[in-house]
């Protein structure tokens, strides 16, 4: 497995930082900086620089979608140290439990494989309490 280099983990060095905005800036704020920091560094220009270049346009590409932002923000507060690409990359594989789709299954009475048993009366269902649930999404 390649283990990223200490510097990657510096959460002091994040996407933010990169924008020179803060944690409160609105999309519109982000998108200012960013076209600040692109006109100066663009591959294109004299001052310009490729790799910080790519690095601002996905610190940009990152903080304007409020999903992948959301995503972004839940990593900084995790105190983990991986980077966000591997914490995303593993996240959702190792939280599946906390998805709220419901993978219960139930066999229909023509899918049932043995001819002794009998379906019951009534249809099963799953017992549904609110602190369940509320521990199922995360908020216990």
């Amino acid at each position: 497995m390649n283990i990223p280099s200490l510097d990657l983990l510096d959460k002091s060095d994040n996407h933010y930082t990169t924008l020179n905005c803060s944690i409160h800036s609105s999309a519109e704020q982000i998108q200012v900086e960013y076209k600040i920091l692109a006109k100066k560094y663009h591959p294109d220009t004299p001052t310009g620089d490729k790799e910080t270049f790519q690095k601002i346009e996905n610190a940009k590409r990152i903080l304007l979608d409020p999903n992948e932002r959301k995503s972004y923000d839940q990593w900084l507060n995790s105190g983990l140290s991986i980077t966000y690409e591997l914490w995303k990359e593993r996240a959702h594989k190792n939280m599946h439990w906390s998805n709220k789709t419901d993978h219960g299954t139930r066999l229909l009475d023509s899918q049932r494989t043995s001819s002794t048993e009998k379906p019951s009366a009534e249809p099963w269902t799953r017992h549904r309490d609110s602190t369940i649930d509320a521990f199922r999404a995360g908020k216990l």
